[in-house]
């Protein structure tokens, strides 16, 4: 019992090796298009997704494969405007609220907007970690996510992913991305 003991207060002490460089934290403007799959315990969805992103303003746009059902999030530090394919507007202080609220989507766009560059969120600080032979992220635990990096692409001598994988409690999501303009 106070070897337990002893081996909970030690692994409790032990803190996290700080995260190496990361240019991408740097990178405050890009687009990127892709795909998106979100699957719950009783629905799935899926969606091509463009995302253009100017230090902190944003334009986040969802359609169905066929082009078809698009949402558009019009975004910056002061709230977030959502417009649908059916001319519904939309209006919340973050993305977060406008997903959960609108459609039922608990996907954290806040933090995606780091994580789909590959590094944690400043807003909190990561349970865990792992990095790949090259410093890259390849698992990441923060704020009830599980991220996994499955493949990496170089654009102008940052490493950017191309494809990740977000798992809670409730979600499963699938991001690939097709292309990467800085």
């Amino acid at each position: 019992m106070k070897k337990l003991l002893l081996l909970l207060l030690i692994s409790g002490c032990l803190a996290l090796p700080p995260l190496p460089q990361m240019p991408a934290k740097q990178l405050n403007s890009w687009q990127i298009n892709g795909r998106i799959a979100i699957k719950t315990k009783n629905d799935s969805w899926t969606a091509k997704f463009n995302w253009q992103q100017q230090i902190a303003t944003y334009k986040l746009r969802f359609s169905n494969p066929m082009g078809q059902g698009a949402i558009l999030l019009d975004g910056s530090d002061s709230g977030v405007i959502m417009r649908t394919a059916d001319n519904k507007v939309f209006n919340a202080k973050d993305p977060d609220t406008l997903m959960a609220d609108v459609l039922k989507l608990y996907i954290p766009v806040t933090n995606l907007n780091f994580w789909i560059r590959g590094i944690p969120t400043p807003n909190s600080s990561p349970q865990w970690y792992s990095l790949d032979k090259i410093g890259r992220l390849q698992t990441l635990r923060q704020d009830a996510w599980e991220i996994s990096y499955g493949r990496y692409t170089n654009i102008e001598n940052i490493n950017l992913p191309k494809k990740i994988f977000l798992d809670n409690d409730e979600f499963q999501v699938k991001i690939i991305v097709d292309k990467w303009r800085i």
